[in-house]
């Protein structure tokens, strides 16, 4: 009720992502903390450790959601920014073999800096390119394009 009547408050949003992560729904719970912290940094944004937290948050319940979702499956690839491209297809290469149930369509997120799940023992600064292979080839066109279209820029509002 609270996001009906004020849509454009990110507490209202945060409150949802709460709640459905008390129903253990992972993704929807991300989906409204991603919300919450656009509108955040949209109307907001001046302490940016708040917006950091909130990030965290959502990317925690994209860990969860990950970690029980049994349509598509997840790999995380160590590269360095000077061989992007060739890492790109490498992972989805390695993917194909980990995973062959998952090869209907195999995404790897080009803009990558990536953090590893919670337990995963990582290096400080390692970054990682995060490759998604999902049984139905619709839902991983569909992911593939929400990540990859360009978002509108707002003027003021550093990118």
């Amino acid at each position: 009720r609270s996001i009906i009547q004020n849509p454009s408050h990110f507490c209202h949003h945060l409150r949802q992502a709460a709640c459905f992560r008390g129903l253990r729904r992972y993704s929807e719970a991300a989906r409204s903390a991603m919300a919450a912290q656009c509108l955040y940094v949209l109307a907001e944004g001046a302490r940016l450790d708040t917006s950091d937290l909130l990030q965290l948050y959502w990317q925690a319940m994209i860990q969860e959601a990950l970690s029980v979702e049994k349509s598509f499956s997840v790999l995380y690839t160590p590269f360095k920014k000077e061989d992007k491209a060739d890492k790109i297809k490498e992972a989805n290469k390695t993917f194909a073999e980990k995973h062959p149930d998952y090869v209907q369509h195999i995404f790897t997120d080009p803009h990558g800096i990536h953090l590893l799940p919670e337990r995963a023992e990582s290096h400080p600064d390692q970054q990682y390119l995060l490759t998604l292979g999902f049984r139905n080839r619709e839902i991983g066109k569909a992911v593939e394009k929400s990540v990859t279209r360009k978002l509108p820029t707002f003027p003021g509002v550093p990118p």
